[in-house]
């Protein structure tokens, strides 16, 4: 047992030190001494597709370890000037698709999905987010397009635009409602819309076909 336990510690500490001479190596003498902070509520979506909120300056050294190719930016804010020479040093594209974050007014009628928008009012009472549809599907091309990861998605806070348009990604792959709907709250919490949630539901992907269902297969 002493052995085994001896042999296992050998095998694991060989492992450290692959992965520590895998990140140093994918970073420069300037930030290697710096901290690889994530940005808010970062995570993996799909292989070579992550989504956070807003990245700041103590995020840069760790958005470098992901070598991305595009970021897709979800609010109508002009990107700062330190991201975009953080973009511009390390030939990141950006893909800027502002969507407003503040909620819709309320309307006196249920009202219907169209191509600009949402206006809708649930059981509630609770207004609809005008999120445009065409807006949504044009930031999923850029998702879908294998040329432009890895990629990160991101809005301010990585809550309800990005949670809205990582759930239609998932309607893509063929997930149940619910299994969407789970993923949504866990970034949103207490902050979860079912306006959101209703917009995703309610979301046409029957022109968006041939898709793959997953890139965790495919060749890099």
């Amino acid at each position: 047992m002493q052995v085994a336990a001896e042999l296992q510690y050998q095998q694991e500490t060989q492992m450290c030190r692959k992965i520590q001479l895998t990140i140093s190596d994918h970073t420069s003498d300037d930030d290697a001494d710096d901290p690889f902070i994530p940005p808010l509520n970062f995570a993996m979506v799909d292989n070579g597709i992550f989504r956070s909120g807003f990245p700041e300056p103590s995020n840069f050294s760790f958005l470098k370890t992901l070598r991305l190719r595009s970021i897709i930016y979800l609010c109508p804010e002009p990107y700062p000037e330190a991201n975009i020479d953080f973009l511009k040093s390390n030939g990141i594209k950006l893909f800027h698709f502002g969507i407003e974050g503040h909620k819709a007014l309320l309307m006196p009628t249920s009202g219907s999905i169209s191509g600009n928008g949402v206006g809708l009012l649930n059981g509630n009472g609770e207004p609809f987010v005008n999120i445009p549809e065409d807006t949504i599907r044009e930031a999923l091309k850029v998702v879908l397009d294998v040329r432009n990861h890895p990629v990160i998605i991101h809005c301010k806070r990585g809550k309800h635009r990005t949670g809205c348009l990582v759930g239609c990604y998932r309607k893509l792959q063929k997930w149940c409602l619910s299994s969407v709907f789970d993923e949504y709250q866990r970034f949103a919490a207490a902050k979860a819309r079912v306006s959101d949630q209703r917009f995703v539901e309610l979301f046409d992907i029957s022109n968006l076909k041939h898709l793959p269902i997953t890139f965790s297969c495919l060749k890099r």
